[in-house]
């Protein structure tokens, strides 16, 4: 069934990044447990209620991932009302993009101009806007749930990298066990 209580896990992670001026501090960090499929979303949606059938709305969603895309590349913003607006943008190239003149920008190819198109979404509709915001935060509440050790070391020259996640409520036990929050590194890779 639908969870009407936006619980988030928290962790807690350090900041290996030597150059930065907060390194060694430890932050929270969201625990993302990976991405749902369309066949994820479409089992969660019907377990709202919904009178479609699952199928129905697993065809409607198959149609949108292709149709969007289509009417972006024609020109259109697509807006879901109450939802927001599928809209696309370009990033022209850092050096090929500018042109001096517009006779030299018909001579040239777009290819050379753009270095990237985006497919780019906006939220609208009062409730949709109030998710990008801080009232987004009033409506979830946290737990926290594990300290994260990102741990490297250099096997037969490839450098490994390995999370280990220490729940936090047995964070006294750890320690007394021996375990430490400091990443376990390569001698030659401080």
């Amino acid at each position: 069934m639908a969870n009407v209580n936006l619980q988030m896990q928290i962790d807690a992670r350090r900041n290996m990044n030597e150059s930065s001026a907060k390194y060694g501090r430890v932050y929270p960090v969201l625990y993302l447990k990976g991405q749902l499929s369309t066949n994820g979303l479409v089992k969660h949606m019907a377990e709202h209620g919904s009178l479609v059938t699952g199928e129905v709305l697993k065809l409607v969603l198959e149609q949108l991932k292709k149709c969007i895309p289509e009417l972006c590349s024609q020109g259109y913003s697509v807006s879901l009302e109450g939802l927001g607006t599928f809209y696309p943008s370009i990033k022209a190239d850092p050096q090929n993009g500018g042109c001096a003149s517009v006779e030299r920008f018909i001579e040239k190819d777009c290819n050379e101009m753009i270095s990237g198109v985006f497919l780019r979404f906006k939220p609208t509709g009062d409730d949709i806007q109030k998710l990008t915001s801080k009232y987004y935060k009033m409506q979830c509440s946290f737990k926290k749930g594990d300290y994260v050790k990102v741990n490297i070391k250099t096997v037969q020259g490839v450098k490994q990298k390995w999370y280990e996640r220490i729940p936090l409520e047995n964070w006294e036990e750890y320690k007394a066990g021996g375990g430490t929050e400091v990443p376990e590194r390569d001698a030659q890779n401080p």
